[in-house]
Formats: C-alpha cells, structure tokens, sequence
C-alpha cells in the first residue's frame, strides 16, 4: 500500500495543485463498477469542467485545480476513491495477467489522489 506521507509537504520539492484530467476520466472509469455513486459524481465533475482544447494541446495535457475539485467533491468522496482505488489497485496487481506498465499506471493513480489528499489535510490543518 502506498505511504500517505509520500508527498508530504518539501520545501524544496512542493506538491502540484493540479490534478490530471486523464487520471480524471481513468479513476470514472474504474469506479463503475465498485462504486457507481462516485463514478456517477466524477462524470458529472467531467461534464462540468469540460472545456474545448486550445490548438496544440492534447487531452493528455489537461489538468483540474484540486480547489475545483474539493469544491465540486467534498473530504469524504475524496477519501472513499482512495480507499476504492486501493483496492482496485492492489487486485489488478494480484492478476497473474497483470502487465506491469498498467500497474505503473494504477500506482500513479493512486499517489494522484493521495496527494490531494495530503493536500487537503494539509490545507485543513493550515486553517
């Protein structure tokens, strides 16, 4: 399981507020199945903050504020796609058909939203 205090708060090495669009739509996706009333609240968070690309950048490229998204989400669903995802995770990497550049990606998933979440606890204990 990945460590919460992974980014915790470096001077030298300060965590982004941005949060990929692509992990976005990648975290919709695999919640359908495990967790349709978060998948449900993330496909409207895509819908809302759907927005025409400027010429020369791809959708790869596209990123949301974590205040957006703390906004539009609230503590608690943030902390339950990191509890799903965790578990999502650790069973794809389980799969014996498990292809490790997937699991890379699934890792890297996952620590995107424990940055926020460290974020987050970092913003509320700030205030």
């Amino acid at each position: 399981m990945a460590s919460l205090y992974r980014s915790w708060p470096d001077s030298n090495n300060p965590a982004p507020l941005l949060f990929s669009w692509q992990n976005l739509r990648l975290t919709h996706t695999l919640l359908r199945d495990f967790e349709p009333t978060l998948a449900q609240q993330l496909g409207r968070l895509l819908q809302r903050f759907n927005q025409p690309l400027q010429t020369g950048t791809s959708a790869e490229r596209r990123y949301i504020g974590f205040y957006p998204l703390l906004e539009e989400l609230g503590a608690d669903a943030i902390v339950r796609i990191i509890a799903c995802l965790t578990t999502v995770v650790e069973q794809s990497i389980k799969q014996p058909t498990s292809q490790p550049n997937s699991a890379r990606s699934f890792k890297q998933l996952l620590y995107e939203w424990i940055d926020l979440g460290e974020w987050l606890v970092r913003a509320a204990s700030v205030h």
